[in-house]
């Protein structure tokens, strides 16, 4: 089956913001509490965060569109829904081991997150088992779910019963514990994951009938689309209507007034978050559909499609860097923090702005390296269960 190229070029894009994003965790100049609060935070940091919130939805929707097109490889929706269910299941296993270590490198810490690759799988699962009932029953769950979530923003339950761990997981980013001292953050609630996810299946039926042959013959649907998503953010958050618990503020200064426009709330995803970032990423999927597939920039489709690949490969290439360069910033090892925080990197360890930087830049040059070794090896052992699911 041949590839989608502006999905996979959409996905490198995406992988080059979420290495970015990453490696923010050693720059000193990022180091605020909360680097998208406007009064503790400045515009440099509060942008360079922005950018990666197109990350996470963006590879929902393209997870739910692609799912969509590989539809017609499957013999009933009985066996697609049944691969969807195993896939689900085996990322939510590799969010809570291999990519879970990647940032510790400590398979003991006391502390799960429930992140990213986790969410996902919840929406793969959320999918495979609606796509049994029917495509009806996923427009009506997706639309739902991403559209009338927000509803339930209020709603909470007392600690420590068995409503409040039901409720983290679905719907309020929580910290839960569990037995032997270990405790899980649930930073991505499931509820909109699971529908947005429904909602990519859904416009990949629509836009190539079940076969990739016919995503670029509807880039002007694409870009509709994008725009139509953008413009009910802007209505949406522009009057505070709803779909978003943090309110948009007029400030003083036009800068902080924009920076609170595009602030919109990641955890959970609200219906507001959602429209912005898909939307954009729809324009960009239209202008990723105009390059020719021997488009110059090939390392961005080359980690598209490896992009789970790329994703674990960065993690670990991030974190054994930053342990490597404690002797050339002036510290030992014995400094490190390593049984206490997550990284376990000493006290006061960190980059600047533009040593982040290069360090992005090595990173992305040596993933797209092993990934490329990696789609190579993955062709010659397609049948592999690693080079299935990875």
């Amino acid at each position: 089956m041949t590839r989608s190229h502006p999905i996979d070029l959409l996905r490198g894009f995406i992988i080059i913001l979420m290495i970015i994003d990453h490696a923010m965790v050693y720059c000193l100049s990022y180091s605020v509490s909360d680097p998208m609060t406007i009064d503790n935070t400045t515009p440099l940091v509060f942008f360079t965060r922005f950018s990666s919130h197109f990350c996470a939805p963006l590879f929902i929707f393209l997870a739910g569109l692609s799912a969509s097109i590989t539809e017609n490889r499957y013999g009933s929706p009985h066996l697609f829904a049944k691969d969807l269910i195993v896939r689900g299941i085996v990322l939510i296993v590799l969010e809570f081991t291999l990519i879970s270590w990647s940032w510790s490198f400590n398979p003991l810490f006391p502390m799960l997150y429930a992140q990213i690759i986790w969410a996902i799988g919840w929406g793969f699962i959320g999918l495979g088992l609606l796509r049994l009932a029917g495509v009806r029953a996923i427009f009506g769950v997706g639309i739902v779910l991403v559209f009338a979530h927000n509803l339930l923003d209020g709603l909470t339950f007392a600690d420590n019963t068995a409503w409040h761990y039901l409720w983290s997981v679905l719907h309020q980013k929580n910290v839960l514990a569990l037995p032997f001292d270990v405790k899980v953050r649930t930073t991505y609630p499931i509820l909109p994951i699971v529908g947005l996810l429904c909602l990519g299946y859904l416009f990949g039926r629509h836009t190539a009938n079940g076969t990739n042959q016919s995503l670029p013959k509807l880039t002007t649907a694409l870009l509709w689309y994008g725009f139509i998503c953008i413009a009910g953010y802007s209505l949406l958050r522009g009057f505070n209507v709803y779909g978003d618990p943090g309110l948009f503020t007029v400030y003083d200064s036009s800068l902080l007034t924009l920076m609170s426009f595009l602030n919109p709330t990641k955890y959970p995803l609200s219906l507001q978050f959602m429209l912005l970032t898909v939307g954009v990423g729809l324009v960009l999927l239209f202008f990723f559909s105009k390059l020719p597939s021997t488009f110059s920039l090939c390392f961005l489709q080359i980690l598209g499609r490896a992009s789970m690949f790329s994703y674990i490969v960065h993690l670990y290439l991030l974190h054994a860097m930053s342990w490597l360069l404690i002797p050339v910033m002036g510290y030992n090892y014995s400094d490190m923090t390593y049984n206490s925080t997550l990284i376990g990197l000493p006290e006061g360890y960190g980059f600047s702005y533009l040593e982040t930087l290069l360090l992005v830049a090595v990173v992305v040059s040596v993933t797209t390296f092993l990934a490329k070794r990696y789609l190579h090896w993955k062709k010659a052992n397609h049948k592999n269960l690693i080079a299935r699911y990875i």
